[in-house]
């Protein structure tokens, strides 16, 4: 009499040669696509859309810290004029040695009565350091300033950063704010939120505008 069968084994299945490829070329392309959506999409300051308008976005944020730099040049000269002071600060170059992390925006905003060549550039320090834990510059030519809460205008757009640009966008933004009812405070400021090397029609560059009711 024949004995019980032998217990036969499935064997386990193999994954396929292209699902595993796929998985493994997924896995080295996962941090090159985080390193692009946070180039394109970096952090910003706090603000909260209160209104839509025609072509802009009504804002109200939330205090903020910068550090900024005066300088005059013309404005496709300003980014050479005035970051390497910025960086030097945020890279450890200041009176503690200590680095000190950054939000998007990088600001430019022409000096309310000056000849036109002269700006104010500033770099968003992050959210969670107070005024007290940022260290003193160290140097005369970089300055840290609290600014308020303020209510913005702001008008998005992509694209490069020639002046003619900016200045056309700006121009838009002034019209638009004033047919809405708001009263413009100050010069635009010029807002770039991403690296030079990022193609333009990836890029955020916004107009903001200080205004009141």
């Amino acid at each position: 009499m024949d004995g019980p069968p032998a217990c036969l084994h499935t064997p386990k299945p193999i994954m396929p040669f292209a699902k595993l490829n796929y998985w493994l070329i997924a896995g080295m392309l996962l941090p090159l696509v985080l390193l692009v959506l946070a180039l394109i999409n970096p952090d910003a300051p706090d603000y909260e859309v209160i209104e839509r308008g025609d072509g802009f976005q009504l804002r109200e944020y939330a205090p903020m810290r910068v550090a900024e730099t005066r300088v005059q040049a013309d404005f496709d000269a300003v980014d050479a004029a005035a970051y390497p002071q910025l960086l030097d600060y945020v890279r450890g170059r200041n009176a503690l040695g200590r680095k000190v992390p950054m939000l998007a925006p990088a600001m430019f905003q022409r000096v309310a009565g000056g000849d036109g060549d002269d700006w104010l550039v500033g770099f968003v320090m992050a959210k969670e350091y107070p005024m007290y834990m940022l260290p003193p510059p160290g140097t005369d030519a970089v300055s840290l300033r609290q600014l308020p809460a303020e209510l913005i205008a702001a008008r998005r757009f992509g694209g490069g950063w020639g002046q003619a640009r900016w200045e056309a966008q700006a121009d838009e933004l002034l019209r638009s704010v004033e047919r809405a009812g708001l009263r413009p405070v100050g010069e635009p400021v010029f807002a770039r939120y991403n690296a030079p090397f990022v193609p333009g029609f990836l890029r955020r560059n916004e107009v903001l505008l200080s205004v009141e009711r």
